[in-house]
């Protein structure tokens, strides 16, 4: 590695590889990306995840601006450069669905959020109407969202990365940042690897880092005010061949977002009280549990499998690499039942954990200058729908560093 570099980006996720591809066609070959795992192939949050494109219809923008409008650019954004790099991707479309009366009302507000960003093709289905998409599911009314859909994640973080590499961007994987030391101009930068610590300096520092963000903006900043909450998130599936009661035509599906304590448990709340705790941060508001189709390799392509998972249910870890199975396949049964009643016990099994890099107190991503050190930028908190989001946050990244 050279000692000097224009610009260093830690962390190799979808987040790091979208900013690497970006800034590469401008800043040519004096851009390093640091990665702490041994290879760039989207472990952590950018693989361990539903892989779902998501349209933007659940994030309100007086809360998230960056998810909102992020979400709605990235969504359009990432159709067009799976469509170009051939990456597995296909747009199912979304029921998100109410079951009684109450739900209702957060569908209606879900609906409305969803109007205010601007989310194209939208319809309000009720329960005759919602057969059509998915006849086993059940539900008085549903919110049908056509621009969802699903990704192979490793698939585009790969894509990624390559094109990234291929116009000059220098990858070093293995190597984890254990000391950053603000200069007149620019930082020294100091990397353990497997040959031990190597210093060099670079002009500009992005903040990818993932679950570790936080860390790196402390490393940079002691006065960094942000810290991580993280959520872990666990999966079941079922195979939709298996009995015509579970059959299913490929959309995802999901609940009403409702509130949800830190630990997990989930809350159905009067709609104006879970309004005003959410306001004040005393609840999360969560997607919950759904059913989203999968992708599997038939020959040398990607195809809609028949496998769908069920997930996420969320809770504490104990640290974050703790990606430990918690839950049990009747828990998926019990979230699940109120809209697919005919899913069984022993249709199901365990799929896969995930951890969400989360902030405390924070809603939204965080992504900005450092206020002492303005060539350090961070990009923190960036949790769903931060793979839907991934190529206009990296285009945004770009502006700053232009402005």
């Amino acid at each position: 590695m050279s000692e000097e570099v224009q610009i260093t980006i830690i962390g190799g996720g979808v987040i790091g590889c979208a900013v690497a591809y970006e800034l590469s066609g401008k800043y040519n070959q004096n851009i390093a990306v640091i990665e702490k795992n041994n290879q760039i192939n989207g472990e952590n949050q950018s693989s361990r995840n539903s892989g779902v494109i998501h349209s933007g219809v659940y994030y309100p923008k007086n809360n998230g601006p960056f998810k909102a409008g992020l979400c709605v650019e990235g969504n359009e954004m990432l159709y067009r450069f799976c469509v170009r790099h051939n990456i597995p991707h296909k747009k199912t479309g979304k029921l998100i669905v109410a079951t009684d009366s109450l739900e209702e009302e957060y569908l209606k507000d879900t609906h409305a959020t969803a109007e205010d960003n601007g989310i194209p093709g939208i319809e309000m289905l009720d329960g005759s109407e919602i057969a059509r998409f998915e006849p086993n599911i059940r539900a008085i009314s549903a919110l049908y969202v056509p621009t969802s859909g699903i990704v192979e994640p490793t698939s585009l973080v790969n894509k990624l990365f390559r094109l990234a590499e291929s116009n000059g961007v220098m990858f070093l994987v293995g190597s984890e940042v254990v000391e950053i030391k603000p200069e007149v101009e620019g930082f020294e930068v100091k990397v353990k690897s497997k040959t031990g610590i190597e210093s060099f300096k670079t002009a500009m520092l992005i903040n990818a880092a993932g679950l570790y963000s936080d860390d790196i903006a402390r490393l940079t900043n002691p006065e960094s005010p942000y810290r991580m909450d993280p959520f872990k998130g666990e999966w079941g599936k079922f195979y939709k061949t298996g009995r015509k009661e579970i059959s299913m035509n490929g959309f995802n599906v999901y609940p009403v977002p409702l509130g949800y304590l830190p630990d997990g448990e989930k809350l159905k709340l009067p709609f104006k009280e879970f309004q005003e705790k959410f306001s004040q941060g005393e609840i999360n508001k969560s997607t919950g549990v759904h059913l989203s189709p999968t992708f599997e390799i038939k020959g040398n392509e990607y195809i809609i499998g028949d496998t769908v998972i069920v997930g996420p249910s969320y809770s504490e870890p104990v640290n974050r690499e703790d990606y430990r199975q918690t839950r049990e396949e009747n828990y998926y049964l019990d979230m699940v039942r109120p809209f697919f009643p005919g899913l069984k016990l022993e249709d199901i099994s365990l799929h896969q954990t995930g951890i969400r890099a989360k902030l405390k107190d924070h809603y939204d991503f965080v992504i900005e200058r450092d206020p002492k050190y303005p060539d350090f930028i961070n990009l923190v908190g960036i949790d769903s729908p931060g793979l839907t989001a991934s190529l206009a946050i990296a285009k945004y990244v770009k502006e700053l560093l232009e402005g």
